[in-house]
């Protein structure tokens, strides 16, 4: 049976401030929950209701569950995980940069992406939306697992590695099938609202787009969209 205090803190980790002060967050469903017990990520405690196939949870019920689950339809198991640190995110020769993602659902779906790739290394600006945000989690659909995010000031960070080719998606510029020619390359995509930051794009760089039907009245591509286009490209 659930505690008060038990409900009091899964249901405060919501919020960022509460997740980085337990150094918890939340992990639900038997797909998700599963992977993270196969992983390298240390989980804290897993709370599962009697027809969850799993072990060593602590068991609840269904009304319980709706109690300190973050879905509209909760799924048998939520687990609280342990955050941790990622490794160095240089490492690679494609690196993603976002700037500004702030929807949870976009991010989620990029790391998603990322993942489907083969990309493991994400350079985030450190207003984008947090990894641990439980809507941004269950975006991932797991792929969190296997991806280093990093939160950095991006501007500096991008000025630092002249190793890498720079390269800003914008709605005007070269085809993406330049990226082919790079080898070691960054894509830094822009924010929801007002796209890649102009200082960031005063970088040394190169523009790129994904071209529209020339007849097309669309005024944009969700960023999350424009992501899995661009990947698939390279």
């Amino acid at each position: 049976m659930l505690t008060k205090n038990q409900i009091k803190l899964i249901k405060s980790l919501f919020y960022k401030k509460n997740r980085q002060r337990h150094g918890l967050f939340v992990v639900e469903g038997e797909k998700i929950v599963d992977e993270v017990i196969n992983s390298d990520w240390e989980i804290d405690c897993i709370y599962a209701t009697d027809d969850w196939a799993g072990q060593n949870a602590i068991s609840i019920s269904s009304s319980e569950l709706s109690k300190i689950s973050f879905l509209k339809s909760p799924n048998k198991v939520l687990a609280l995980v342990k955050i941790k640190s990622f490794k160095n995110v240089f490492n690679s020769s494609t690196i993603i940069a976002l700037d500004q993602i702030s929807d949870p659902g976009n991010f989620g779906t990029i790391i998603r992406s990322a993942d489907w790739f083969g990309i493991t290394n994400i350079l985030c600006s450190r207003d984008c939306v947090d990894l641990f945000n439980p809507k941004v989690i269950q975006s991932t659909m797991g792929s969190f697992l296997r991806t280093n995010l990093h939160y950095v000031n991006l501007n500096k960070e991008l000025k630092k590695h002249k190793e890498y080719e720079l390269f800003f998606t914008t709605l005007e510029g070269e085809s993406i099938d330049v990226l082919k020619r790079s080898s070691n390359k960054i894509i830094v995509f822009g924010g929801e609202a007002n796209g890649i930051r102009d200082e960031i794009l005063k970088n040394k760089g190169r523009k790129i787009t994904i071209n529209r039907f020339e007849k097309s009245k669309a005024e944009s591509l969700n960023v999350a969209i424009a992501n899995a286009i661009i990947l698939s490209r390279l």
